[in-house]
């Protein structure tokens, strides 16, 4: 029983070492300056989109509009600081931040080399 605990905790160790380590690999403060789109730094080119999950609870109040996020994307194309400049509801602010947490990006680039780029995403939910 103290053997199969201390696997457990071995293994438990090991993942939030791991994600840690993740996490540090694309924080932009880790991998250099942050810079604005414009001049000589193009924008990151979003390539994969997730669509917002919205809850069932929150589809009966659901209401219409614009989502703005500032955001990162570390030169590996992956958001993160993710901060509602723009939000509706608290449901809709969170499934908006929940799935652009998943997008991914072609990064932008400097002189043709990927470099963290700050930009504002937008996540729109219309009423159907």
């Amino acid at each position: 029983m103290l053997q199969e605990a201390f696997r457990v905790f071995r293994l438990a160790a090991a993942v939030f070492v791991c994600s840690v380590l993740c996490f540090a690999a694309n924080s932009p403060q880790k991998t250099g300056k942050v810079y604005t789109p414009g001049g000589d730094v193009t924008p990151p080119k979003l390539i994969h989109y997730v669509e917002p999950a919205v809850s069932q609870s929150s589809k009966t109040a659901f209401a219409a509009g614009t989502v703005r996020i500032l955001t990162v994307v570390t030169r590996g194309g992956i958001p993160t600081e993710l901060r509602v400049t723009k939000g509706l509801d608290a449901d809709q602010n969170r499934a908006a931040l929940n799935a652009v947490k998943q997008w991914r990006f072609r990064p932008g680039l400097k002189d043709g080399r990927p470099v963290n780029v700050r930009v504002t995403v937008e996540v729109e939910f219309r009423l159907l």
